[in-house]
């Protein structure tokens, strides 16, 4: 377990992220990294934003992605009163749409289509982090293909899903704005709850918040090396599932991309937030820090496909294992 309170948790952090890719796909897609997210039962009620684009989309151009991920979650942890326990999977289908403007504007929308469930990747789970030699932290606690999503503190029940649910989750806009001649790019996020929050498909407030993405080319006068990191500031609604829960959520993301096999690209990030409430159990205070990394594949001069795997580097905080294909069609 990875503890970070006698270090400010924003700035402890590095990445280790390498990305290869040919010229000809920078020139389609540029530099822009695996829009992972976080993904356990707290965190996926306010779907903070994960790493931004690092180049927009030119004006009168836009850009379809329909995104597939499955989560899999497993800890259970109490510390008078509180208790915590979260089993089972979550399936998120997410289309998203983007389009470019003139002076460097850029608008995006995504709704993600939710389910909760048992699931069935358990078993398969546990070989991944044997090879991997990954801890396990809860998941040997549990048995295999449940479902069990549910928080307690003191004698009131503040949510629990022990069946299967569906629905859609919350709506997320975003508007970004590049500059001239320079590697900043501001990006402003509107969350709307459109999702069902006694379903656990979002929060059932409005969250706002801004970041800002900054793209360095050529590092160390390597020409097929680059660096990239978003520090965001973002504002939560009151969520009815969450006790003492903070207002003011800090996210910072980085990576390194590194060009090397023509139309095949290999990424990784390393993402984090700050605390999104006050509790003595870290899957409900969730102060998080994950490991994504992935494949970006070229399959015709507009398309192309992310397959990724996001791995929680702090026990507990964040979701276990989370597996993600995306496809990005540019018209």
């Amino acid at each position: 377990m990875i503890r970070m309170r006698t270090i400010p948790y924003l700035f402890s952090l590095t990445t280790v992220s390498f990305t290869t890719f040919s010229l000809s796909a920078i020139a389609q897609a540029e530099v822009n990294p695996i829009n992972s997210r976080f993904s356990s039962p707290i965190e996926s009620l306010f779907n903070l934003p994960g790493m931004s684009e690092t180049h927009l989309l030119d004006s009168g151009q836009t850009k379809a992605r329909v995104k597939v991920e499955v989560v899999s979650n497993a800890v259970t942890m109490d510390n008078a009163p509180e208790v915590v326990r979260f089993d089972g999977e979550t399936w998120r289908l997410t289309p998203s749409w983007s389009m470019g403007f003139d002076n460097g504007w850029q608008a995006s929308a995504e709704l993600p289509i939710v389910r909760h469930s048992s699931g069935f990747l358990d078993n398969s789970i546990d070989k991944f982090h044997e090879v991997f030699n990954f801890r396990e932290g809860s998941r040997d606690d549990f048995p295999r293909n449940e479902l069990v999503y549910g928080y307690q503190n003191g004698s009131d029940l503040d949510y629990i899903i022990q069946g299967s649910e569906n629905g859609i989750g919350d709506l997320r806009l975003q508007l970004s704005k590049s500059f001239t001649d320079s590697p900043f790019i501001v990006h402003l996020h509107l969350k709307a709850p459109t999702g069902d929050e006694d379903k656990l498909m979002g929060s059932g407030s409005w969250d706002a918040g801004a970041s800002v993405s900054y793209l360095k080319t050529q590092i160390f006068e390597i020409d097929t090396l680059s660096f990239a990191a978003e520090l965001g500031q973002h504002y939560l609604g009151d969520a009815e599932q969450i006790r003492n829960q903070k207002k003011h959520v800090t996210t910072l993301h980085t990576g390194i991309f590194w060009e090397a096999i023509p139309d095949v690209i290999l990424k990784g990030q390393l993402e984090s937030h700050s605390k999104l409430s006050e509790s003595n159990l870290e899957p409900v205070e969730s102060e998080a820090l994950q490991l994504t990394l992935g494949l970006t594949l070229y399959t015709a001069s507009s398309h192309q496909w992310d397959i990724a795997i996001s791995e929680d580097l702090k026990t507990d905080s964040t979701a276990d294992v989370t597996f993600f294909v995306e496809w990005t069609s540019l018209y």
